[in-house]
C-alpha cells in the first residue's frame, strides 16, 4: 500500500532551468537561419525579376522602334509637302535622324522621327477607316478627281480620338488611301474626310480601300531631370509621338523635350538609344553618289561590314565627306540600340540601398560612344565614385538591323 508521504517524496520528472534557456536560444537560432534563408531567397527571386524586366524593356522599346521604322515612308505617295516635322530643311523625308553630336562621339542619346501609318481594320474596336461607297461603288478614276472620301459612320470619330484633340485636330493631318495616293485632310464629319489637293487618278478606289492616317511620330530618351515630367516621375524614359509641325523651327528636328509636344512615355528605364545608318549613294565616290543597289562600301574592303554604317553625321547639313549626296532619302538600314537600366536598386539584408555591389565589369560601350558619358551630363563618368556609381545599376544592351523597306529605291 502507497501513502500519501511516499507520493509526495517520488522524484518528478521536468526540464532544468538550463535546458530550457539552451533550447530557447537552439529554436531562435533555426528560427533566424530559415527567416535568413527565405530572405534570402525572396531578395534573389526580386533580382531576377529585375534582370528580367530590364531584358524586357530593351527588348520591347527594341521591338516598337524597328517595327515603325519597317513602315516608315508609308503614305507619302503624292505628297509635296511634309507630314507633321518630317522634312530635312523643309524638303518632306521620311526619315529625320538626329545624332546627339555630329561633330564627333556621342555624350547622349540619339533620336529619330519617321512617317509611319495608323488604321483600324478590325470591327471589334470600333468603325473600319475604310472607303464605304455602298454597295460596290467606287471613287476616283480616270479624270475624276478624289476631294472626299467617304468613309463609315462615325470611322473618323475613332479616327480622332487616336490622336489628341480628336476629331477637330484632324484637318491638316495627312490621310492615304491604301498607301497609294495621299492628300492632306481639310475637314472632318461623322461621313468621311474632305481633302486638298485632289487626288487624281487614273486609279479608282474601291470600297473596303484602307484609309490610313500618316503622322511624323518621334522617338526620344528623356534624361533626369525630366523639368517636364515627360517620364511622369519614372526618368529616365523612352518617349513616343507626333510633334506639331508648329513647334518644329526651320533646320531643326521634332524634339519631345518641350511642352505641348503631344508625346509620351512608353517605356521606362530606357537610358540611352543610338542609331547608325547604311545607305545606297551616299558617298560622292563610290557611283558619283547615285544609288545602284548595293550598299555603300564606305571602307573599301568589299564586304558589308559596322564600317559601312554612318554616325556623328548632322543631316541638316552638307559637311564633308559626303556633302549633299548624303540625304535620308538614300537610308536603306539603319542600326539600333537600346540601353536599359533596372528601375529600382537592389537592397540590403536590412532592406538598405546596397552601395558597394558592381555589375558590371566596365562601363558599357554602345555604337560609337561610352555609354555613361552623357547618362545625366557632360563628362558624368570622370571621376572614380562617378564611375562606380555608374556601375551599381545593372544594365542590359541590345541591338538590332533593319531595313527599311518602304524606302527601297
Amino acid at each position: 500500500m502507497t501513502t500519501q508521504a511516499q507520493v509526495r517524496n517520488h522524484p518528478q520528472a521536468g526540464f532544468t532551468l538550463t535546458e530550457v534557456m539552451v533550447a530557447t536560444m537552439m529554436t531562435t537560432a533555426l528560427l533566424a537561419a530559415g527567416f535568413g534563408a527565405l530572405t534570402v531567397s525572396q531578395k534573389t527571386t526580386r533580382i531576377s525579376g529585375q534582370v528580367g524586366n530590364t531584358q524586357a524593356t530593351a527588348r520591347n522599346a527594341l521591338d516598337m522602334i524597328t517595327a515603325d521604322l519597317k513602315l516608315a515612308g508609308f503614305g507619302m505617295q503624292g505628297l509635296t509637302t511634309p507630314v507633321g516635322g518630317c522634312h530635312i530643311n523643309g524638303t518632306p523625308s521620311a526619315l529625320v535622324p538626329v545624332d546627339n553630336n555630329p561633330a564627333g562621339a556621342d555624350f547622349g542619346p540619339d533620336s529619330i522621327s519617321m512617317v509611319v501609318p495608323m488604321t483600324n481594320s478590325i470591327t471589334a474596336v470600333g468603325p473600319l477607316w475604310q472607303v464605304f461607297v455602298p454597295p460596290a461603288g467606287t471613287i476616283g478614276g480616270p479624270n475624276v478627281p478624289i476631294t472626299n472620301i467617304p468613309m463609315p459612320a462615325n470611322a473618323t470619330t475613332g479616327m480622332g480620338n487616336a490622336i489628341p484633340g480628336g476629331i477637330l485636330a484632324l484637318p491638316g493631318n495627312v490621310v492615304s488611301l491604301g498607301g497609294a495616293a495621299s492628300s492632306v485632310i481639310q475637314a472632318a464629319n461623322v461621313g468621311g474626310l474632305t481633302i486638298n489637293p485632289a487626288i487624281q487618278g487614273p486609279t479608282a478606289f474601291g470600297t473596303g480601300t484602307q484609309v490610313y492616317l500618316v503622322q511624323c511620330i518621334t522617338y526620344q530618351v528623356i534624361p533626369p531631370p525630366d523639368a517636364l515630367n515627360l517620364c511622369q516621375g519614372a526618368a529616365p524614359c523612352l518617349v513616343r509621338g507626333a510633334v506639331p509641325a508648329a513647334l518644329v523651327l526651320p533646320g531643326t528636328a521634332p524634339n519631345c523635350n518641350q511642352a505641348n509636344a503631344n508625346c509620351v512615355p512608353i517605356m521606362d528605364g530606357v537610358e540611352d538609344l543610338q542609331l547608325e545608318y547604311a545607305c545606297d549613294g551616299c558617298s560622292p565616290i563610290i557611283n558619283s553618289g547615285n544609288a545602284d543597289g548595293q550598299i555603300d562600301d564606305l571602307n573599301g574592303n568589299n564586304i558589308f561590314d559596322t564600317p559601312d554604317f554612318v554616325t556623328n553625321r548632322n543631316w541638316f547639313g552638307t559637311a564633308a565627306p559626303f556633302g549633299a549626296t548624303m540625304t535620308p532619302a538614300k537610308i536603306r538600314m539603319v542600326q539600333v540600340s537600346i540601353v536599359a537600366r533596372q528601375i529600382q536598386v537592389d537592397q540590403g539584408m536590412g532592406e538598405g540601398t546596397v552601395t558597394t555591389a558592381s555589375h558590371n565589369n566596365a562601363i558599357t560601350n554602345v555604337s560609337d560612344h561610352n555609354h555613361a558619358t552623357g547618362v545625366f551630363a557632360l563628362g558624368d563618368n570622370a571621376t572614380p565614385a562617378q564611375q562606380q556609381a555608374y556601375l551599381q545599376i545593372r544594365r542590359r544592351v541590345q541591338a538590332r538591323t533593319v531595313e527599311l523597306r518602304n524606302l527601297r529605291s
